[in-house]
């Protein structure tokens, strides 16, 4: 995982894992910006499925259909704030600019 952090902001990959068995485990990755650790936007969402072998874990990517299958999305997603946090707020700045000048 690569990962870029400054004070103000930063961006990178990471990824979450849920189990779905004994030697499996459904694996998400995604790419992120932040401003202040708090304000997130993330994107390019994809699962894996992680399979325990003698050698460590061996990963391969889930098709849509894979993934479906598997229940994926609700298994393991990112809450709205991780995902559309930094939007939110622009939007809610968006707005409030927008009524202050409608109300001048």
């Amino acid at each position: 995982m690569r990962e870029r952090n400054m004070v103000f902001f930063g961006w990178g990959s990471k990824s979450k894992t849920a189990p779905l068995d004994a030697g499996r485990a459904l694996v998400l990755r995604y790419s992120y910006f932040h401003l202040f650790w708090l304000l997130r936007v993330s994107w390019g969402l994809k699962y894996s499925l992680a399979t325990a072998t003698e050698a460590g874990w061996a990963t391969r990517p889930l098709s849509d259909e894979e993934a479906m299958q598997l229940d994926a999305p609700n298994k393991l997603t990112l809450n709205l704030w991780w995902r559309w946090g930094l939007v939110l707020w622009a939007a809610v700045a968006l707005v409030a600019i927008v009524i202050g000048n409608l109300t001048r």
